[in-house]
């Protein structure tokens, strides 16, 4: 089983689509997130009022659906004290725990994207656009699920993709269906 590591914006986005469970089953997934990331994700919006909601991750955590990784020894600790110096700290954990451990790493923040990349080209970066393709990919996923979870993301995370991700046609187009 691949471990896919989360940054709190593409988790974000796949709690407030609803479908972090069936995108770990339909993608063989295990998904993962630094002790940063899980002190950073605190809040969704509500899909009807817009009021900001508590997030709880603990029950995904209990399930095992979602792995804490802990920062482990001198070299990770290193890595995750340059990667601050450059991007923010559940950004920077993220990069140094995939790097050190060869790990395909979820972000969405460009910044913190062009960083890694930049840094450690081995690195394999997902986005949301990208996780949810591959969902719906591998699980082939109706047209109309995919339109409500993308509505999702956008009411309750507030995530668009950027007109230049590859992806950003296919997002908008599914949209639409």
């Amino acid at each position: 089983m691949n471990v896919l590591l989360n940054d709190s914006s593409v988790l974000l986005n796949l709690l407030a689509a609803g479908c972090l469970e069936i995108v770990a089953r339909a993608t063989g997934w295990q998904l993962a997130i630094c002790p940063a990331v899980r002190n950073e994700v605190k809040r969704l919006r509500d899909q009807h009022t817009g009021e900001l909601v508590d997030v709880d991750l603990s029950p995904f955590i209990t399930a095992g659906l979602l792995r804490v990784l802990e920062l482990s020894g001198e070299v990770e600790e290193a890595l995750y004290v340059e990667q601050a110096a450059v991007v923010d700290d559940g950004e920077a954990m993220s990069i140094a725990l995939a790097a050190s451990r060869r790990l395909d790493l979820a972000i969405d923040d460009r910044q913190a994207r062009n960083h890694a990349h930049r840094i450690f080209p081995e690195i394999r970066l997902w986005s949301t656009p990208d996780i949810l393709k591959k969902w719906v990919d591998a699980a082939q996923i109706e047209p109309s699920v995919l339109r409500e979870a993308i509505r999702l993301v956008e009411i309750r995370a507030r995530y668009f993709p950027p007109k230049t991700h590859p992806l950003a046609g296919w997002w908008q187009a599914s949209r639409q269906v």
